[in-house]
């Protein structure tokens, strides 16, 4: 890389640092991504209500990843700079071949040419290849199939979901017109709903009368 070239991106690099140096003060300066006199800070929480306890909670979490994101940078720029001074910049980590100018204009930290970080690109194939091998031996607890097709006997999530749909949601049979209940409505056509052993299927009225008098 000639030396024109090296000091107009020296000064590219040195701009953005003095970028991410003024916002992170700015942050500092503001109590942005780190807990101040107004963060819960009480003994107990009972009192408080849970949306406003997740939105604080939430929103700290974002400032803290926004501050984090901005230290991060600053990393990489320092790093390309130290890059720059060994005679290393503008040069592929990957695959060894010089990074376009135009790639370093845009993105003058960038340790990978654009061939190479596009095929680094995380997509859902590499998302589930990267998945825990834990996973294909663990099982959820009573089974989340939820598509409940199969005559099986076990208390599924759809059961669980028919169960909790009688109560009352914004389509229940009250929506649908006359002629429906709720035990008709939500009754699972294949499983007997909630029942894994036969005897679960005895009521209280069967009992009594096997009872002496």
């Amino acid at each position: 890389m000639e030396q024109a070239d090296k000091l107009f991106f020296k000064s590219l690099l040195i701009k953005q640092k003095e970028d991410l140096l003024g916002t992170l003060k700015k942050m500092d300066d503001h109590g942005i991504g780190s807990p101040d006199e107004f963060s819960a800070q009480e003994l107990s929480l009972y009192d408080n209500h849970p949306a406003d306890l997740g939105t604080e909670l939430f929103s700290m979490g974002m400032n803290l990843n926004l501050k984090v994101h901005e230290l991060f940078q600053v990393r990489e720029i320092n790093d390309a700079l130290d890059r720059l001074e060994k005679d290393k910049y503008g040069v592929c980590e990957y695959c060894g071949t010089e990074i376009s100018k135009d790639r370093l204009e845009t993105r003058p930290q960038a340790r990978l040419c654009i061939e190479c970080a596009k095929s680094r690109d995380v997509d859902m194939e590499y998302l589930e290849r990267e998945r825990p091998v834990e996973e294909k031996v663990l099982a959820a607890p009573f089974d989340r199939g939820y598509p409940d097709e199969k005559d099986e006997d076990e208390y599924e999530g759809l059961d669980q979901w028919n169960d909790l749909m009688k109560y009352g949601s914004s389509s229940t049979p009250q929506d649908m017109g006359p002629g429906k209940e709720y035990e008709e409505f939500y009754t699972n056509k294949v499983d007997k709903q909630g029942i894994v052993d036969p005897m679960d299927n005895i009521s209280n009225e069967e009992y009594k009368k096997q009872l002496p008098d």
